[in-house]
């Protein structure tokens, strides 16, 4: 289970889907700046420098409705791997078919995709942790306290080769949008 709406800074057990959570918060017609920082630990300057640059549409009357809500937690959750205009570029994808509604449609589902996965996939698609103790047993590494040490480096070590084989298989689906 995620202990975070993604992208926020909303602790949520979201075993009713993000829809609900979302719901609640636009009852009252929109969100000011600053629930939206204080939603996403963003800066003002930001969130503003998004919306001058059009990756944001701008608040109307000083609030932000749910999509340009979601336009901001998809560009916080994903800006550590991709540029703004990448992810811009997804979620006009998106809207090519299901126009302004776009954002919210693909943060729900994502949402919702996250609720269904395993709480480690990666470590049960792969099984990296067997794989690694017996990669440590193979190389007779038998202290325990050794044994320990090197299954740290390592789990590090083979996370980071496939977060970035993850990240590069993400960009060649990304170009692929163009086609």
């Amino acid at each position: 289970m995620i202990r975070f709406l993604p992208g926020t800074t909303v602790e949520l057990n979201i075993d009713n889907g993000a829809a609900d959570f979302l719901n609640s918060l636009f009852a009252a017609n929109g969100l000011v700046l600053s629930q939206v920082l204080q939603l996403t630990g963003l800066s003002a300057h930001t969130v503003q420098n998004w919306v001058k640059r059009k990756f944001v549409d701008p608040p109307v009357n000083k609030k932000y409705d749910c999509d340009q809500f979601c336009t901001i937690v998809m560009i916080n959750m994903l800006n550590d791997i991709f540029q703004i205009d990448q992810i811009k570029k997804m979620i006009d994808y998106v809207g090519i078919i299901y126009g302004k509604n776009a954002p919210t449609l693909i943060y729900m589902c994502f949402v919702d995709l996250l609720r269904k996965l395993p709480e480690d996939a990666i470590r049960e698609a792969t099984g990296v942790d067997e794989i690694i103790n017996n990669v440590i047993e193979e190389n007779g590494i038998t202290d325990p306290e050794a044994a320990n040490r090197i299954r740290k480096v390592l789990d590090i070590m083979i996370l980071t080769h496939i977060s970035a084989r993850i990240k590069a298989e993400a960009s060649v689906l990304l170009n692929a949008l163009d086609e």
